[in-house]
């Protein structure tokens, strides 16, 4: 009997960017489409006889998810649960306390004792007994600065080798835990040296490891989480990210969302991608500059796109005196998109272009808080407070 497990990572529960605030449920409307993806999720799971779940962090988008945030989750939990469907989580850097004996968003669910439920916020391991055989699973969730001196070291975080060092210090003293005759699985929240390279960005000082330090015996199979596209990064064993469920803003507009079905049958591994429902974000540009009549312009051009129910940003440059392109006067030339973004593009004084955009209230009081270092640490309970604030006003 073949020992099926889905893999999944990157879910960022409460993360309402592209959303709109819903008064009637007091919960940011991007939630639906957390709770939706994680419905399929379940029901995907459940069809393909998988044995246990496997979640490579970043369950939540903050440390202090809501009670409707939280309650998504538990539902999903339940619903595998009720099919007999075990899950294995660990943090990543999105819900991990930086300070030793802060609870985690996960911890209270673990506390309950869930037999389903098996949950690692520090290194760990767990192996549970199934139909098809022993599954053993460790877990490094997203290191810690104040846990490299743990392992005895001392190197500078934005040296790739300290991080590198101190997974493989992890796995000597984990790996010698794992049964004999189980199925071997390792997950962690990290980058590796390979997918980092390849990024048009720093990921200086985060936690990096080599592949080929994660890929060895008896790990069957290596699931990744923290890129949020789905990525391979090493053959044999299959080291794997599986990207995120949902689209989260316009640089994955064009990835394809999923999870990994991975079946160990014997002595063979093998592995499939599977897309799940993610919410389509879609960027037009446009040079409406001298055009009289903006509105109608964009809407034309709209008109090729499948824009009902997807997040839009329409880019437009303009020259200066042009009359302005307003979110509030396209959105209704447009077949009924979900969240929609205007950014315009015109000329200053000096004929050089700059970028002004149109936001709803609550967008612009958001880019005013991501502005200020003092503000942005506080922005999603200065924008829950101010939603609520809105609402009450009318």
């Amino acid at each position: 009997m073949a020992l099926r497990v889905l893999h999944t990572a990157d879910l960022h529960i409460g993360d309402r960017r592209f959303g709109r605030f819903d008064p009637a449920l007091a919960v940011n409307t991007r939630l639906a489409d957390q709770r939706n993806c994680l419905r399929h999720l379940a029901e995907l799971a459940i069809a393909e006889h998988a044995d246990a779940v496997v979640i490579a962090g970043d369950i939540y988008h903050s440390k202090s998810p809501t009670p409707a945030e939280e309650d998504v989750f538990a539902e999903f939990i339940a619903s595998l649960s009720a099919s007999d469907i075990h899950i294995f989580a660990i943090a990543g850097n999105h819900e991990r306390p930086t300070a030793r004996g802060r609870a985690s968003p996960l911890t209270h669910i673990d506390t309950l004792g869930l037999r389903h439920f098996h949950l690692m916020t520090d290194p760990g391991l767990k192996t549970i007994e199934l139909p098809a055989g022993k599954l053993c699973v460790i877990g490094i969730p997203w290191p810690l600065r104040r846990e490299l001196a743990e392992v005895g070291l001392e190197g500078e975080v934005s040296d790739p080798a300290t991080w590198d060092e101190y997974i493989s210090r992890r796995l000597d003293s984990l790996v010698p835990q794992i049964p004999t005759n189980s199925t071997a699985i390792l997950t962690s929240h990290l980058w590796t040296s390979e997918v980092a390279g390849r990024q048009p960005y720093s990921v200086r000082g985060e936690p990096v490891a080599r592949a080929s330090t994660l890929a060895r015996e008896p790990f069957r199979y290596i699931a990744l989480g923290h890129i949020h596209k789905n990525t391979v990064a090493w053959n044999s064993p299959p080291i794997i990210y599986s990207g995120g469920i949902d689209r989260g803003d316009f640089t994955e507009a064009d990835h394809k969302k999923g999870v990994v079905l991975v079946e160990f049958d014997g002595a063979a591994t093998a592995w499939r991608f599977i897309e799940t429902p993610a919410r389509q974000f879609i960027s037009i540009e446009m040079d409406l500059s001298g055009f009289p009549q903006p509105v109608e312009s964009v809407s034309e051009r709209a008109s090729s796109y499948t824009i009902a129910g997807a997040v839009v940003r329409i880019e437009v440059t303009q020259a200066k005196g042009d009359p302005p392109l307003e979110a509030r006067s396209l959105r209704p030339k447009l077949d009924n998109p979900f969240f929609l973004q205007v950014v315009r593009k015109v000329g200053s004084k000096d004929g050089m272009p700059f970028s002004e955009r149109v936001f709803t209230p609550l967008g612009a009081l958001e880019e005013f808080i991501m502005r200020d270092p003092e503000l942005a640490p506080f922005k999603d309970k200065l924008l829950e407070l101010a939603a609520k604030l809105a609402e009450e006003v009318g």
